[in-house]
């Protein structure tokens, strides 16, 4: 009786989802032809690239806080272990990045930021918006995506938080223009440098599976 309730419900529910899915894909491409032809074709690779990055978050289901969190509360490190595989990736394509760089006599890409108090205090304050909320800021994106009411409103703490942030973080990072900030290739050299990121993150992972593994048997 249940089966055949389910499967009336699908057969109702799914021809609507395909109208729909095929009226967000023409406002898509609509969007896409009026950025390109009148605006800026900047934007549009943009706006494809973004739609790309939002289907790709909605479907792996990456979110930045339940990583961190499912290891804790569930045990489960599916999530952590994806974002750790994912920097080791991008640990090796920065570090080619900034190899070319040099090479050529261009400054280093990316912000390096001071250590500080303010990192941790900063991170506690996220940390607990994000429990609250439910999720990062992709995993409340595609939650709002998908129709989660509740999101909405961590919407508007992300949008208070940047503007306030847009005003007066420039007088907080001022604070620690005069300290030295390390940079670990600095210290030991290139080749050690990557070598110990990586060999962490493999650590880390493989402590991520051990964990997983000891709670579920």
């Amino acid at each position: 009786m249940i089966n055949a309730k389910l499967k009336k419900s699908l057969e109702i529910n799914f021809p609507k989802q395909r109208r729909m899915s095929f009226l967000i894909a023409l406002f898509s491409l609509l969007i896409y032809i009026c950025l390109y032809s009148y605006i800026d074709s900047t934007l549009a690779y943009s706006w494809i690239f973004g739609l790309l990055v939002g289907f790709t978050l909605q479907r792996s289901r990456i979110c930045f806080t339940a990583a961190l969190r499912d290891p804790i509360l569930f045990g489960m490190t599916e999530l952590a272990r994806a974002i750790i595989l994912s920097l080791f990736i991008m640990t090796i394509g920065y570090f080619l990045i900034q190899i070319y760089q040099l090479s050529q006599g261009l400054p280093l890409p990316g912000r390096f930021v001071t250590l500080g108090w303010h990192i941790p205090i900063g991170a506690l304050i996220f940390g607990i918006g994000a429990a609250l909320s439910g999720g990062c800021a992709s995993g409340t994106l595609v939650r709002i995506g998908e129709g989660f009411r509740l999101q909405w409103i961590a919407l508007l703490g992300f949008i208070f938080g940047s503007t306030h942030g847009a005003y007066d973080g420039d007088r907080w990072y001022r604070l620690f223009t005069d300290i030295d900030f390390p940079h670990l290739p600095n210290l030991i050299g290139w080749r050690w440098a990557i070598l110990i990121q990586l060999l962490l993150l493999i650590i880390l992972y493989v402590l991520a599976y051990l964990w997983e593994k000891y709670k579920f048997g």
